[in-house]
């Protein structure tokens, strides 16, 4: 069926007839005649009842213009629809975060972002940074906070806020009336860390590289997949655990656990915003995009 038929049939039986269709569509009498003709026989069924010049639809006409009506309203729908999308005013946005810029910086951001978009549905997906990454590069998300760089050249990568890593022990353990330990110390003790993946993980161990330390394996008690069992472990004395500052703030205000720092520096670490290179960002993650660097020189 060709839609520029149907759109001519349809627009006849609006302005009913082929002088009044014509004038609208700026086309000849004889184009729409032909178009007509060409769609009854196309169809083979009688389309009009050309009764001098009025014209009926017969019980076929009626049927295809019902069903003319629906698509062409749809298709009016569709266009109004990719309008607002390309104008950033609906749609959806797939963002994925790591543990820590997921749990402590998206919420905000993104309540933010919504606060100003409430049209746009956010869906928010968090994971440790590997797993962000392939998300990334399968397309199944268009942006992502992480808490480590990803040396991959797929990814286009911007530094964004700051985040500093502490080593937590529980209160009454010996290093507790302590404000910093050593790498060479932190190595011999008894260690939670989280899983292979982990940006903190990563952080800590190119730290205790550059030191010429290396965690025995015999002194890493458990790898654990989230923060929350990682504070319960070092909170029930199974060992101690390096983890972001954000994450405790709580437990060190009550006194529950105590933060140090290690000798060699702060250990410091920078957030990143992450894409995959090449992908075109929608209009609705470009604004987030935008959101989160405003949001980072404000700090």
């Amino acid at each position: 069926m060709n839609m520029r038929h149907l759109e001519i049939f349809y627009r006849v039986i609006e302005e009913g007839g082929f002088t009044k269709a014509a004038q609208a569509m700026r086309l000849t009498q004889p184009t729409l005649s032909a178009a007509v003709r060409q769609l009854e026989e196309g169809l083979d069924a009688q389309l009009l009842n050309r009764l001098g010049r009025t014209i009926a639809p017969t019980e076929a006409g009626r049927l295809l213009h019902d069903y003319a009506r629906r698509i062409f309203a749809l298709r009016q729908e569709a266009l109004s629809e990719l309008e607002s999308l390309h104008a950033g005013n609906q749609g959806e946005l797939l963002l994925g975060g790591s543990t820590i810029p997921g749990t402590y910086l998206l919420p905000q951001l993104v309540a933010s972002f919504s606060k100003e978009y409430p049209q746009i549905r956010v869906n928010l997906r968090l994971a440790a940074t590997a797993s962000i990454a392939k998300d990334l590069r399968d397309q199944r998300l268009e942006l992502a906070l992480i808490g480590g760089h990803v040396d991959d050249k797929r990814f286009d990568t911007l530094p964004c806020f700051s985040d500093e890593l502490v080593i937590i022990v529980p209160a009454g353990h010996v290093w507790a009336e302590r404000e910093k330990i050593s790498e060479k110390e932190l190595a011999e003790a008894q260690l939670l860390l989280r899983e292979r993946g982990s940006a903190s993980r990563k952080v800590l161990e190119l730290r205790l590289k550059e030191q010429g330390v290396a965690i025995a394996p015999e002194r890493l008690i458990a790898e654990v997949g989230g923060n929350d069992a990682l504070k319960q472990g070092v909170l029930a004395g199974l060992g101690v655990a390096v983890i972001s500052k954000m994450a405790v703030a709580g437990e060190v205000a009550r006194g529950e656990l105590v933060a140090l720092q290690l000798t060699g520096g702060p250990l410091n670490r920078s957030f990143y915003l992450l894409q995959a290179k090449g992908f075109k960002l929608s209009v609705v993650a470009e604004r987030f995009k935008a959101l989160v660097l405003a949001r980072d020189e404000m700090l």
